[in-house]
């Protein structure tokens, strides 16, 4: 991921922004270059998470993060970009389902979109949406691949992100959403 501060223009447009797409994944425990765009939009919840551990007296992660994943969906546009994340942390999620066949758990996490024109930032608080959570596979196992996807497009006429998470071929209840991105 490129530095949003160097301005939206640097970036190539997003090609056929309605086509769905699977949400990209980040660890946000050890601070990276690739990661510091998500790390950014959100460093309270992630210090809040942090202190919750140490609070409990957990002290395994004192040089770096608590454990924190992100999911996001990236728009690029000729003026700005817009990314749409979702947050998951233990102390930010509630478990919404778990398909142990599917080793998939989805949880309600929270979600935020950052808006980037050239240098300026508006982080709205979106709500929670689904956080979409595989299991590893163990090595050498021959079964089919995962069968769950988080996905998400963007209805440029109405300016909405849609998002939802398919398991097993199904899309998982609750977890199908439009996210205006400006307010009616």
């Amino acid at each position: 991921m490129v530095d949003f501060s160097a301005g939206a223009h640097a970036q190539s447009l997003t090609p056929d922004p309605g086509a769905w797409r699977p949400m990209s994944y980040v660890n946000l425990q050890t601070p990276a270059p690739q990661t510091a765009t998500y790390l950014d939009i959100w460093k309270d919840a992630v210090e809040v998470n942090n202190r919750a551990y140490k609070a409990r007296g957990d002290l395994r992660f004192s040089d770096r993060n608590a454990p924190a994943t992100e999911a996001h969906f990236v728009i690029w546009s000729r003026t700005k970009s817009v990314v749409l994340s979702i947050l998951n942390t233990v102390t930010g999620c509630t478990l919404k389902e778990l398909r142990a066949t599917a080793g998939a758990t989805v949880k309600l996490c929270p979600l935020r979109i950052a808006i980037y024109e050239g240098l300026q930032v508006r982080t709205l608080d979106g709500g929670r949406a689904c956080f979409l959570e595989l299991a590893s596979r163990a090595g050498g196992d021959s079964g089919e691949p995962n069968q769950a996807v988080s996905y998400a497009s963007y209805d440029v006429a109405a300016k909405i992100v849609k998002t939802g998470v398919i398991i097993d071929h199904q899309a998982v209840d609750g977890c199908s959403q439009n996210i205006a991105l400006y307010p009616p």
